[in-house]
């Protein structure tokens, strides 16, 4: 057998290996960025109105809500499986009615500080369908008046596909998370900040305090929850190992074919 023709049984063998590879380093890129806001989160809580802050840092701030302005951000269905009992107990009329919770949206609003000289955006959670269609008639009154405390993370705006619809502020409707859009939309400056509630639900502490007087809702993400991929540095991984033994399985086959030629 010609050494062009003995090349070939290993191509099979070689491509399964650099998918091995690039699936390897997907994992390593992916667990750097959950490492890193990892580190952030578990650092104090820095004012967010003292200047620029690196996403997934841990801020707080104290100011208060404009519930004359919300933007809804979605269909998004709920990712998460609450642990706090209270919560779903909360939930339980709508688990029990067949698609009442195939979606909702992710509630953000207009912070202003006490001291009435900066804005800020606030990701306050996930809230039922219903939320976007009654809120100036029924959701806006049950929020918190006054000063209220929020802590979370820094939030950036999303990377949508191009499945994913374009979004239209005149209309209110936000498919995906673009900050400087919704900004802009409330007649903010485009660079604005927007940070994200959070919940620790080995506590079960909420990072907005008070929150809404009545239910459950807005519903913060975890705090394990925050950085999330489609595939995660453990699929990688798992991708990296099938495609290991693939290329090892071939490459071995290969092996045993020259070794018949020879013959």
């Amino acid at each position: 057998m010609s050494a062009a023709k003995a090349s070939l049984l290993f191509l099979p063998s070689a491509v399964a290996a650099t998918m091995a590879a690039w699936q390897v380093q997907r994992m390593q890129w992916k667990q750097g960025i959950v490492d890193e806001a990892t580190c952030n989160m578990e650092q104090q809580p820095v004012d967010l109105l003292q200047g620029t802050v690196p996403e997934f840092r841990r801020v707080a701030v104290q100011g208060v809500y404009d519930h004359s302005r919300a933007a809804f951000v979605g269909p998004r269905p709920l990712s998460y499986e609450p642990k706090d009992p209270a919560v779903k107990l909360g939930m339980r009329p709508m688990l029990v009615t067949p698609g009442a919770l195939k979606s909702g949206f992710l509630l953000v609003q207009p912070l202003t500080s006490s001291d009435k000289q900066h804005t800020v955006l606030v990701n306050r959670g996930w809230v039922p369908p219903n939320w976007k269609a009654q809120w100036q008639e029924r959701f806006a009154a049950l929020q918190p008046r006054g000063t209220v405390s929020v802590t979370g993370v820094v939030q950036g705006s999303e990377h949508p596909s191009s499945f994913v619809p374009h979004n239209d502020a005149q209309a209110g409707d936000f498919f995906w998370m673009d900050v400087q859009g919704i900004a802009e939309s409330f007649n903010l400056p485009p660079d604005t900040p927007m940070m994200q509630v959070l919940v620790d639900e080995t506590t079960r502490t909420k990072g907005e305090q008070p929150s809404c007087s009545e239910g459950v809702y807005p519903l913060p993400k975890p705090i394990a929850n925050v950085v999330q991929f489609s595939t995660m540095p453990l699929g990688h991984f798992n991708y990296a190992v099938g495609w290991g033994c693939m290329s090892a399985t071939m490459a071995y086959l290969a092996v045993q074919v020259l070794r018949k030629g020879k013959r």
